[in-house]
């Protein structure tokens, strides 16, 4: 459902594209209306022509009128479908486009009732209605960039046909704030907020739910055409160089997942902040700190004792390739590219926690070229239940993790073992040198490490 309330939201700039002309810029007149009309139904023409991604389905019988020192636009039975197949039909989109004495436009539209839903195999879902509903936007002369928006929906509900599932929506705000504009790049804060947000298969089953997300942040120099480009594909990849600096900070509480497979995740609540710089160019700096509780998932591949329930961490990063970030990991690993950039890592707090193990750690690491083992640094650690992680590292992997299994059965008989209330803990100091000497408490684990590293 939320998929689609969102395709639904980007009808908005679709109109505004389209009112972006030169003919628009002053005070409406039937004249400019018609010469609008046919803008509208060419640019509506072009969005049906490529239908790979999200696009208009058929072309609508578009009317315009001016009223004043604004143009009203309306286009029945709107069809908006992805490449997939799914599809969203508005019988009605209505907007009042307001040319503004800067050549930008004061958008408000709203949003159809009902938005009727359709799956990749054509045969309605379900229609889709909303008790409260405000969309305003502020967009630039030629219509592409997005200077200010205000989305606020409440008492959503998805109201299904015969065989699919219900969902519901208590309340959506989406604020969009600009504090400065250059060239198609923005500047400005952010603010998201979900309420209520709840999915129900067709046998009255659960299969999402959240109680609460917040989502904060600002952005420094955030290119709009690239961010469209990652809302319609949304790919990792197109968040390369999509900003010189962004910081976000968000907040989730009660949510609850079943996916298809049957495997059931939860999360309690969880809280933390991410701030990254240097994103246009090629060396990225990323700072994060963040915490959780009440982590469970049944099912799937991880086995339990391998799920940190509780989680506390902070990390600095600095002088990152930009790939760790936005590529696919490659079949190397990321140590060559890490010591390529020079990168550094710091982790200053680290505890992950659940009723069979526990992981607590810092660590100070650079990453060079010149380095024998490509990194060097110090670290603590400290760990409860190995066994019970090694146990857990052959259920999950199987054959592919006897390397892992081995690795951690040496590194137990390395560590000073510490008697605690709850279980023993084994405690480790490494030590990695520049010329390629690894110690673990004083011994050397030269051997043991470039083994690990090859596993990477």
């Amino acid at each position: 459902m939320m998929n689609m309330m969102n395709r639904s939201s980007l009808l908005a700039p679709l109109l505004a594209l389209v009112l972006a002309s030169p003919a628009t810029q002053a005070l409406a007149s039937p004249e400019k209306a018609a010469a609008l009309q046919t803008l509208v139904t060419r640019h509506l023409s072009a969005a049906a022509a490529d239908r790979d991604g999200l696009h208009v389905e058929r072309v609508p019988d578009v009317q315009v009128t001016h009223a004043g020192d604004s143009y009203q636009v309306r286009i029945p039975k709107l069809r908006v479908a992805a490449g997939s197949g799914w599809m969203a039909e508005a019988p009605l989109v209505e907007g009042e486009a307001r040319p503004q004495p800067d050549g930008s436009w004061r958008i408000k539209t709203h949003l159809p009732q009902p938005l009727t839903v359709y799956g990749g195999n054509g045969f309605r879902l379900g229609d889709v209605s909303l008790g409260r509903q405000s969309l305003s936007l502020h967009l630039s002369g030629d219509g592409r960039s997005l200077l200010a928006a205000d989305l606020d929906l409440g008492n959503a509900r998805f109201i299904p046909a015969m065989g699919a599932g219900t969902g519901s929506l208590t309340a959506l705000r989406l604020i969009l704030t600009p504090q400065a504009i250059t060239g198609g790049k923005w500047s400005g804060k952010l603010s998201l907020a979900i309420d209520g947000l709840a999915m129900k298969d067709p046998m009255g089953v659960d299969r999402l739910s959240l109680r609460r997300l917040r989502l904060d942040g600002t952005a420094d120099g955030l290119d709009m055409a690239r961010l469209g480009e990652l809302v319609a594909s949304g790919r990792r990849t197109d968040l390369d160089r999509i900003a010189s600096k962004a910081d976000l900070a968000a907040e989730i509480a009660d949510f609850r997942f079943i996916g298809d497979d049957g495997t059931r995740t939860a999360l309690a609540g969880g809280k933390g902040s991410l701030s990254l710089t240097g994103l246009m160019g090629n060396r990225v700096s990323a700072v994060l700190d963040w915490r959780h509780d009440g982590l469970e998932r049944v099912g799937g591949s991880v086995p339990p004792g391998l799920l940190p329930a509780r989680a506390d961490l902070a990390l600095t990063a600095h002088s990152l390739p930009p790939a760790v970030l936005f590529s696919p990991r490659p079949p190397g690993g990321w140590t060559p590219a890490l010591a390529a950039a020079g990168s550094k890592v710091t982790v200053s707090r680290l505890h992950l926690w659940n009723p069979q193990s526990t992981i607590i750690g810092q660590g100070d690491f650079r990453f060079a070229a010149a380095h024998a083992n490509s990194v060097s640094g110090e670290g603590n650690l400290s760990l409860r239940g190995v066994d019970r992680i090694i146990g857990d590292v052959n259920r999950m992997m199987g054959a592919r993790g006897a390397g892992i299994a081995i690795a951690l059965y040496a590194l137990q008989g390395l560590g000073r073992v510490q008697p605690g209330p709850d279980d023993t803990t084994h405690q480790y100091n490494l030590v990695i040198t520049p010329d390629g000497r690894v110690t673990l408490n004083g011994s050397d684990a030269t051997g043991l490490f470039r083994g690990l590293m090859a596993l990477n």
